[in-house]
């Protein structure tokens, strides 16, 4: 019975020093890479502030922000009009929303609604940069009659109930909450002065 149980307790030891040595290898890898792997970091952030909360409908546009000219090959402008790309800029738009089964009846699941979608505005699109979302900044709630059929005991009985569903009235680039490392830097950093 002991050499099992050392036999356990050493497979248990060798475990836990595997798992140590990837995280220890994860954490020195982890502080040798950038920060962020995000494209956009190298900008300065009014810069990026700029872009993400400014209108930009086409390429023309965004040089006109910046005040300076695209680099391309010639070949490009001449055969394309630069300025064509459009963005799908950050709006409500009509978008079919299926109608939660829990809001017409939460404690019974054999049921069938009618509509089981509807048209809502919701915010979409997008604000240039990464660190910008697009997300409501007014929103109320629209009424909308349902019917639910049923069929009990042999009869089939229609209801008609009114649910409530949140839609968007107007949208806004906000900037994103900065990610923080659960334990400061210096956590991670083994000393050098061994």
């Amino acid at each position: 019975m002991d050499l099992l149980q050392k036999t356990t307790e050493s497979n248990m030891k060798s475990q836990l020093l595997v798992f140590l040595s990837l995280f220890c290898f994860w954490t020195v890898i982890s502080e040798q890479m950038p920060k962020s792997m995000n494209l956009e970091e190298g900008l300065p952030e009014d810069v990026l502030r700029m872009i993400a909360q400014a209108d930009i409908r086409s390429i023309d546009d965004l040089e006109d922000l910046l005040g300076v000219e695209a680099k391309d090959s010639p070949v490009f402008r001449s055969t394309y009009k630069i300025g064509n790309s459009k963005a799908a800029g950050c709006k409500t738009r009509i978008v079919s929303v299926e109608v939660p089964r829990y809001k017409v009846d939460p404690t019974s699941v054999g049921f069938f609604l009618w509509p089981s979608c509807v048209e809502i505005k919701r915010c979409s699109g997008c604000c240039n940069t990464k660190t910008y979302k697009c997300i409501p900044s007014v929103a109320n709630y629209r009424p909308f009659q349902i019917a639910k059929l049923t069929y009990r005991y042999g009869r089939k009985e229609l209801t008609i109930h009114t649910v409530s569903i949140r839609e968007h009235l107007s949208c806004n680039c906000t900037e994103l909450a900065r990610h923080h490392p659960r334990f400061p830097p210096k956590y991670y950093r083994q000393s050098t002065d061994n």
